[in-house]
């Protein structure tokens, strides 16, 4: 009895004094209400016995544990000490239900509910998904981040390979790749929202039409669609503004019509739902396809040539090697990121946080924004700075 005492004082805890007193004033005043007009408000639940579910005698179990002494031998256990008890109880109760009750036991905000769901859905599965992470590790080994001197060797090896081809097959996916090393480069997009992208995606402000997007003179961008569901908004249409011709030499806009010109395109390419990187069989360029063919060997080539970045990447060690190094294509984002923020001198600025953030905010989830940055709406001026200056 003293123990359900206890119980029910602790309970009747959880509010303040102040609280119940505020809360009796308008219990009463509900109470009036009822004998005035006759109706029922508060009713009490009937009980035909003393309530006897695990859930009392879980708390009578805490209620004596919380009497024990602490490790000082004088002060009483720490909440904490005793909380455990309950964590300890909520697992089994969760694994019981688990077992008692297999697909219809599902894991909702740190609650277990036994409803019918998906076997997908079903606690076993999370528990199952939990343990494999905790015994083989979910953390990946992020791409080396490339730096700006191997993107700049490849632009113009790539330059002048394009010069020396005949064919316009050949023309076609050097043009390809030199769009492409670019764009990964300045746009800080992945392979699949790159590679899946038509000429219609396209928009080009030459730098002879800068006025048009009130744009410094003789400065012209690319803006690059990525259509609907990107990781923002699903219903709307997400883009990255890139400068025609950055300062450091990145020529975005004369690889675009080299590959307008390769594909046989006139001016109309506004509305030419061709894929830009198609293959003459008819399929689109993967992630993995870039790799192997454009990638890594220019990488090899500059490692070759003594770049003493590369220079540690030769294999002597199982994994440490160009393509295991440079595994995916994220490297250019993680090395333009970290490219842009460096002290800079001279006509090339150091990028600011908010630069950064609205050059990738196509990647952003909306919802989490603050206010102020959901309704920000920068000008074509703004959003070429980072590409134009810094990069």
């Amino acid at each position: 009895m003293a123990l359900e005492r206890m119980r029910i004082l602790d309970m009747a805890h959880a509010w303040s004094l102040g609280t119940h007193g505020q809360y009796q004033t308008k219990l009463n005043a509900i109470r009036a209400f009822e004998q005035r007009f006759g109706v029922s408000v508060l009713s009490i639940s009937p009980l035909h016995t003393p309530p006897n579910g695990p859930e009392v005698t879980l708390s009578w179990t805490q209620e004596q544990y919380g009497l024990r002494q602490g490790k000082l031998g004088t002060d009483r256990v720490t909440y904490g000490t005793i909380r455990a008890l309950r964590s300890a109880a909520s697992q089994f109760f969760a694994w019981d239900s688990m077992v008692a009750h297999p697909g219809s036991t599902i894991a909702s905000d740190n609650r277990i509910l036994t409803i019918p769901c998906r076997p997908t859905d079903d606690y076993s599965g999370t528990l199952l998904a939990a343990g494999m992470s905790a015994r083989i590790g979910n953390e990946t080994s992020p791409s080396q981040p490339l730096l700006a001197r191997h993107v700049h060797w490849m632009d113009e090896f790539l330059h002048h390979q394009y010069q020396q081809a005949v064919s316009l097959r050949d023309q076609r996916e050097l043009a390809q790749a030199g769009f492409a090393i670019t764009t990964f480069w300045l746009g800080w997009l992945r392979s699949s929202e790159l590679f899946n992208r038509t000429f219609s995606d396209v928009k080009v402000v030459e730098p002879v039409d800068h006025a048009s997007a009130d744009l410094p003179p003789g400065v012209g961008m690319i803006t690059i669609s990525l259509g609907m569901g990107t990781k923002g908004r699903r219903d709307l249409c997400e883009d990255v503004v890139i400068a025609y011709t950055s300062y450091s030499g990145f020529h975005l806009g004369r690889w675009f019509h080299r590959l307008r010109r390769a594909f046989q395109i006139g001016n109309d390419w506004r509305n030419n739902q061709t894929p830009i990187f198609l293959h003459p069989s008819g399929t689109t360029w993967t992630s993995q396809y870039f790799r192997e063919t454009f990638l890594w060997p220019s990488l090899r080539e500059q490692q070759r040539l003594g770049d003493r970045y590369l220079q540690a990447f030769r294999g002597d060690l199982p994994g440490n090697t160009i393509a295991a190094k440079f595994w995916s294509l994220h490297c250019f984002r993680r090395g333009a990121r970290s490219h842009v923020s460096r002290k800079r001198t001279g006509m090339y600025k150091k990028a600011t946080k908010d630069q950064v953030y609205e050059h990738a905010r196509w990647n952003r989830r909306r919802q989490a924004e603050a206010i102020d940055v959901i309704y920000r709406q920068w000008t074509f001026r703004d959003r070429i700075e980072l590409t134009l200056y810094s990069m």
